[in-house]
């Protein structure tokens, strides 16, 4: 039996109080600790049922200054207190709250709890497609994944339906009619909290209106809400920066996401590290680092991941015939160029560039890595060009260490690779395609059309053979990874625990929101889910942390399956000098690849780059003192390391081959 931790007032307490300027509708609701100091409770009225833990010692505010533990100057009705607090100057009042211990409270207009609540859980979004039909109920537990499949598997009927319960379950075991302001928080100059729970550690500051809401938040981990913040029906993550008059209607913001600088954001998912400034978006399913920073951008009913909109960017989602109902895909790693235009619906290929403006709907889901660009109001495409140039390398570079995200537990799971099963079949589509768009077209024709999409026939078998450099580069990749990460001493300990499975390399792989891994895996896992066999969102969130977990073996089995299917020989039965002629074109084709990089980025030194410095002369010298020059740049310095580990891994797998 726990022990009993509020009492009555006493008379003397009860004195001392009403002479410290407070006054309550009822004395006898008002509850505290045996060892409870009255003088640190002065101007302060008291309605309904109020508990006060034990106020002393100082408490450090964020600004830096100190301040006596206490509550001054404000108006509290059901509330309680924690230990160790400083509550001042709350000037309509604090109603329906649960206040934990450490808790500051500053200069705030009205922090309240009205009727029960789940605090923005559960709340339907129409992500992805404004006109409905693909609604999720956001929940501060939703991960990139789960999204994903709410969002996306309307084929599935009864899974749909097993994740909605799902959320309703979690919604039930929240639903409260107070609401709670986690320990150590601190919220200063905010005037309108309604209905909002704020987890642990959190930081408000300055916010000008929030209703039905959740804003998570960990000691490690901490949240932060600035300064003319409006949101309402909103899930805030851990870590999440939400600041500079952002206006958030509907919507959740992920993990070390942040949102900024008049951002207006509906209906609409962000999922961890996006950003959002200055821009508009409307139903957007926003995968992992989906990145907009531009006024007069507009990003609407469409689904985005490792994502960088250029300014102006716009698409087009209602043909002014049946409503907004249109929807658009672009999938992982693909930019768009200032004042680009797509008219949805329309899917676009991973890691493509979109320039100019496309009228025209077009899919591009086989051509990964691909320019396009609009003349005339055709849409035209190179395949496989954009894998070579320097902002798709330093991509690969730069996501994982700029994950910010530092709590446990991370709800989003996220593979960086660029190259990986899902691109790579995607490459070999692709590159089936072109030669076959090659032998069935005439001679003397410049285009064909794919899709809505033009191409120069001059460019197929080109841009084919591209592909192929890129296949041969990755799945040397993947030999030298495999042998690295288990310390392999001997060829065949490349090729222990692996299933090679005879349909691997026909499975279809998936980018689940930032996850990839085999469509079986989420198949078996949408079975489970929809027969009842998972029943809360912490289970789910843990069996797609498996799937998670299975990706470096799964991808392997596919390497080893598909290596067979294009080759007509598995790879442990290949003789030594076939397996080191494979590695000697990796060798080549990775080479390859970075003096075309290389090349690309020198292309930031020379010519026309140059127009603008030395405004009166001396040009040479003013971009040198301003830019560098590129022999001493970091990124060429760090392809000239690339090079030398392919040489060096090289020599390595070569010993390993003729150890047999």
């Amino acid at each position: 039996m726990s022990e009993k931790k509020y009492f009555p007032l006493s008379k003397e307490n009860i004195s001392a109080l009403i002479v410290n300027g407070c006054h309550a509708q009822n004395w006898s609701k008002v509850s505290v600790p045996r060892d409870f100091d009255p003088a640190r409770i002065r101007n302060c009225t008291f309605a309904g049922a109020v508990e006060i833990g034990k106020q002393s010692g100082d408490i450090v505010l964020i600004d830096g200054r100190r301040k006596v533990c206490g509550i001054y100057n404000s108006t509290l009705e059901n509330v309680t207190v924690g230990e160790n607090c400083f509550l001042s100057n709350v000037s309509v009042g604090l109603t329906n709250l649960i206040i934990e211990s450490g808790v500051v409270i500053e200069n705030a207009g009205e922090i309240a709890c009205f009727g029960e609540s789940t605090f923005g859980n559960g709340h339907a979004v129409t992500a992805l497609n404004e006109g409905g039909g693909r609604e999720l109920k956001i929940c501060e537990k939703t991960s990139a994944q789960l999204a994903y499949l709410t969002i996306f598997y309307r084929d599935n009927k009864q899974l749909i339906d097993r994740l909605n319960y799902i959320a309703d379950e979690f919604c039930a075991q929240i639903k409260n009619n107070r609401a709670t302001i986690g320990c150590d928080t601190q919220i200063k100059n905010c005037q309108k909290i309604i209905n909002v729970r704020i987890g642990k550690n959190a930081i408000l500051d300055g916010v000008l209106s929030l209703k039905n809401g959740t804003i998570d938040s960990s000691v490690e981990a901490a949240t932060f809400v600035g300064s003319g913040v409006i949101a309402e029906n909103f899930i805030f993550q851990k870590g999440a920066s939400v600041d500079e008059g952002a206006l958030i209607s509907s919507s959740l913001i992920g993990e070390a996401c942040k949102v900024g600088k008049q951002a207006s954001i509906e209906n609409s998912v962000l999922f961890a590290n996006s950003e959002a400034f200055h821009s508009e978006l409307c139903s957007v399913f926003g995968g992992p680092y989906t990145v907009t920073h531009h006024r007069s951008t507009l990003l609407i009913a469409g689904y985005f991941s490792f994502f960088n909109a250029g300014s102006a960017t716009n698409q087009s989602n209602h043909m002014y015939k049946l409503g907004p109902v249109h929807q658009g895909i672009l999938e992982r790693g693909c930019k768009t160029g200032s004042s680009s235009y797509l008219l949805w619906p329309a899917r676009v290929g991973a890691f493509s560039v979109v320039l100019g403006k496309h009228y025209t709907s077009f899919d591009t889901t086989n051509f990964p890595f691909s320019y396009l660009s609009d003349e005339a109001g055709k849409s035209y495409i190179i395949p496989a060009m954009n894998y070579f140039t320097t902002g798709t390398f330093r991509d690969g570079f730069k996501w994982p260490v700029r994950d910010k995200r530092i709590n446990k537990n991370k709800l989003d799971q996220i593979n960086f690779e660029i190259l990986s099963p899902y691109t790579a079949q995607k490459i070999i589509n692709g590159r089936e395609i072109l030669m076959d768009l090659y032998e069935s077209s005439e001679k003397g024709q410049p285009f064909v059309v794919l899709k809505g999409i033009h191409i120069k026939r001059l460019l197929l078998k080109s841009c084919a053979r591209y592909y192929q450099l890129i296949l041969d580069k990755y799945f040397g990749d993947l030999i030298i990874k495999r042998a690295e990460r288990r310390n392999i001493s001997s060829l065949t300990g490349l090729f222990t625990d692996a299933k090679n499975g005879a349909n691997a390399a026909d499975e279809f792989w998936v980018d689940i929101c930032g996850m990839l891994c085999r469509k079986s895996r989420i198949d078996e896992f949408s079975s489970a889910v929809a027969a009842g066999k998972i029943q809360s969102l912490e289970q789910i969130n843990a069996e797609i942390q498996k799937i998670y977990m299975a990706y470096e073996d799964d991808e392997w089995d596919w390497f080893l399956a598909s290596y067979n299917k294009m080759y007509k020989c598995e790879l442990f039965e290949e003789q030594s000098e076939n397996i080191l002629t494979f590695m000697e074109q990796w060798q080549k084709s990775s080479l390859k690849l970075l003096n075309m990089v290389t090349g690309d980025a020198k292309k930031e030194f020379e010519g026309p780059v140059k127009t603008g410095f030395g405004i009166d002369g001396n040009q040479e010298a003013d971009f040198e003192n301003v830019r560098g020059i590129f022999e001493e740049n970091s990124f060429k310095i760090q392809l000239e390391k690339e090079r030398e580990l392919v040489n060096s891994q090289f020599e390595n797998i070569a010993k390993l081959i003729a150890q047999g």
